[in-house]
């Protein structure tokens, strides 16, 4: 008897399955770390903002009351700026959110000048 060379039908079919279930697994792995890295920069944007704004709070400090606003890229904030039971500081609330309906939220207390 001749020994035969090569795969037959079958082995190159179960290979082939083998092959697309890994390929299936690392296409879905791939689409999640892409989602989770769209994610990431968003919060980190949003958080810059939202310290920006609190910086911005610590060099003018607000007066009391509700601050609405958009910056580019699609970023959405709020401030609101709230007397305390110290008359030398204000608390000073920044959420920013973005479409998908996630959002950061900061609060620090922030010192009144002396006029």
């Amino acid at each position: 008897m001749r020994r035969r060379r090569g795969l037959t039908l079958l082995e190159v079919v179960v290979a082939l399955a083998v092959l697309a279930v890994g390929v299936t697994a690392l296409q879905r792995l791939l689409a999640t770390s892409v989602r989770g890295i769209a994610t990431d920069v968003r919060l980190t944007e949003a958080t810059l903002l939202a310290r920006s704004l609190l910086a911005e709070a610590e060099v003018r400090t607000p007066e009391a009351g509700h601050v609405e606003g958009e910056r580019p890229g699609a970023l959405h904030y709020t401030r609101d700026t709230s007397a305390t039971a110290h008359p030398g500081l204000r608390e000073v609330r920044v959420r920013v959110s973005w479409e998908a309906g996630q959002a950061c939220e900061l609060v620090e207390m922030v010192r009144v000048p002396s006029r």
